[in-house]
């Protein structure tokens, strides 16, 4: 069962720029949040519009809150993903400096980084507040520094390019 809908249906004026919105060419998400106004005009719930649209739910109150919040702007406002955490110049450079250094070296019970454990370390010494292993991964590309496969290609992080 959906929850009640409970978002404004656009005003008639609205309505009226909307149709003009459909009459020209426009990116597939931008088509779907009109078609989602329209339906939601004709007194459709969020399922039976969901349903029309091939989308889930969700992705109906999504659109419907958008609406509510910006107006007839959301309509052209790409819908934001969390973005990674911007990370400073120094603390991408103590990330490659913990990185370059081998565990043992710094008191710690292992001898090869993973990024598990570099997470772990960077959050517990503060350097960051919070960091995914997948945006790590990346931060230490960028610096040219990757981790072998396995135990047996290697003990410690490796500088390509360097």
């Amino acid at each position: 069962m959906s929850r009640p809908l409970t978002a404004r249906k656009p005003t008639p004026a609205e309505l009226r720029r909307v149709h003009q919105w459909l009459e020209k060419p426009l990116r597939p998400w931008q088509r779907r949040r009109a078609e989602v106004l329209l339906l939601r005009s004709a007194d459709l719930s969020a399922t039976a519009i969901a349903r029309l649209l091939h989308v889930h739910v969700n992705t109906v109150y999504a659109d419907l809150r958008d609406f509510a919040q910006h107006g007839l702007s959301s309509l052209s406002r790409p819908r934001t993903v969390g973005a990674p955490p911007h990370l400073s110049q120094e603390q991408i450079a103590a990330v490659w400096r913990l990185a370059g250094q081998s565990p043992t070296t710094l008191g710690l019970p292992f001898g090869r980084w993973t990024l598990a454990k570099l997470r772990d370390v960077l959050i517990r010494e503060k350097i960051v507040k919070s960091i995914s292993r997948e945006h790590l991964r990346r931060v230490l590309k960028k610096g040219g520094i990757h981790f072998a496969a396995s135990a047996a290609n290697s003990s410690a992080p490796t500088r390509i390019g360097v």
